[in-house]
């Protein structure tokens, strides 16, 4: 390994630092306004960076940066589903705290927060084929571990991932309804009824 392998240059560290200020900025802005409706003016604007940032980071384009904020949402949801299952007793305790994190989120941002992922998977159709399917292998990896976790708690490994499914669908759904209604009621009622499911699952 070279020395300038292992330890990049300034200037390379500052590249890298934009391009990850880019990507966070265009996912907190996706995650509110939806994909289309944010612009790539209003992301350079809020980011402070010249467009020829953007276009030397992102050369295709608003759906490239698209698909690079669908990445960070995978790995930091994926990431906060870990932590919830490493944290709690069970499943049903696991489920309750990234629901508390979610909420926090909507609650904090005034309901505009859901899951960015799910907003951005609403829009993303044939003319965004690289963005639809970055939401698709997100949801994937997500369903993959709370399926690995479910299998940990003893659940055997069809039941798990037919209940780790279920399990996503359900909160991304009470997401919707929980910005829809300004209230995180139906993000909690969702965990309440996937609990019970969760007791028979680990009695079959």
């Amino acid at each position: 390994m070279s020395k300038n392998h292992e330890n990049p240059s300034p200037r390379h560290a500052k590249g890298e630092d934009t391009r990850k200020k880019l990507v966070e900025a265009a996912l907190g802005s996706f995650q509110a306004q939806g994909y289309r409706g944010t612009g790539l003016s209003q992301l350079l604007n809020e980011s402070g960076f010249p467009r020829g940032s953007l276009y030397f980071h992102f050369p295709d384009g608003k759906e490239q940066l698209g698909v690079a904020a669908m990445q960070l949402a995978r790995g930091e949801i994926g990431a906060g589903i870990d932590t919830a299952f490493e944290a709690a007793k069970n499943p049903t305790e696991a489920l309750r705290l990234i629901a508390d994190g979610f909420a926090a989120e909507l609650e904090t941002s005034g309901f505009a927060r859901g899951c960015p992922v799910t907003t951005v998977a609403l829009e993303a159709g044939d003319d965004t084929p690289g963005l639809r399917d970055a939401c698709a292998q997100t949801y994937d990896d997500w369903i993959e571990r709370l399926t690995a976790h479910l299998k940990a708690a003893g659940m055997g490994a069809a039941r798990a991932r037919r209940l780790a499914t279920f399990a996503l669908s359900a909160i991304e759904g009470a997401l919707i309804l929980a910005r829809s209604r300004r209230s995180t009621t139906p993000l909690y009622e969702a965990v309440d009824e996937l609990s019970l499911l969760l007791k028979q699952g680990r009695m079959s």
